[in-house]
């Protein structure tokens, strides 16, 4: 019996002999497939487009609470395979998704917005209590800041984990951090210049006296080793 790709079959509309790959699939259907082909489903649909997309919406605003619960099983009994086929979508259309996310936020701006604002409003306390306890339980930290085209460095301390790096960035990017020095440099070396570096991560609840403590220890090691420091001066 020859296979599926070598079997056709007659298209109900247009009459024409194709092949089974010029249908749908539909499992009810003759040979697996559905009767018109793709081309006269595809023709069908554009030339009665506005009846089509009225009876769906007619149809799901009769049926909400039960097309819910089909959509609910069926996330339920089939999570893995869904999630595979998610990540499987993502992974080969990363570019595409990429450029009509950009898009939407492009087109959307405003709408986005006015989105993030009510939510944030209907949502305040929630979001701040959230907010505050992700930042308790952030790290501690000593880390540094390389210029790797002078080798100059920038010694700081935090609690705010790898959020410091961000606040640093937004700072320099807007061209109002608080060291002239490394804003300078910033200016001149760019942002690709500059790569940041965890000395040393410790626990949340570290006190800042011990923070100031090591993070003035590794800057005078850094000065008994020849290196230029950024910073203007050593907590005491």
């Amino acid at each position: 019996m020859p296979n599926n790709e070598e079997q056709t079959k007659e298209c109900t509309r247009c009459g024409q002999e194709k092949p089974l790959s010029g249908f749908h699939k539909h499992k009810s259907g003759r040979l697996g497939v559905r009767s018109q082909c793709k081309v006269c489903r595809e023709q069908h649909y554009q030339e009665n487009r506005d009846r089509l997309l009225a009876r769906q919406k007619q149809y799901y605003q009769e049926n909400q609470d039960k097309i819910s619960a089909q959509r609910k099983q069926y996330y339920q009994e089939n999570q893995d395979k869904i999630s595979a086929q998610r990540k499987q979508y993502r992974q080969e259309n990363k570019d595409k998704i990429s450029e009509r996310d950009k898009q939407y936020r492009q087109e959307n701006r405003d709408k986005i917005s006015e989105q993030k604002k009510q939510h944030y409003q209907e949502n305040r306390d929630k979001i701040s209590e959230r907010q505050k306890q992700y930042l308790q339980n952030l790290p501690s930290m000593i880390y540094e800041i390389h210029n790797t085209m002078t080798k100059q460095i920038y010694v700081g301390q935090t609690s705010y984990g790898r959020r410091r790096w961000s606040q640093h960035k937004s700072k320099l990017r807007n061209g109002i951090h608080k060291n002239p020095q490394l804003q300078k440099s910033w200016n001149i070396w760019g942002e690709d210049a500059f790569r940041f570096n965890i000395v040393e991560e410790l626990p949340c609840d570290l006190n800042k006296e011990q923070l100031l403590e090591k993070e003035a220890a590794l800057m005078l090691e850094h000065i008994s080793n020849g290196a230029k420091l950024y910073n203007e001066n050593i907590p005491e």
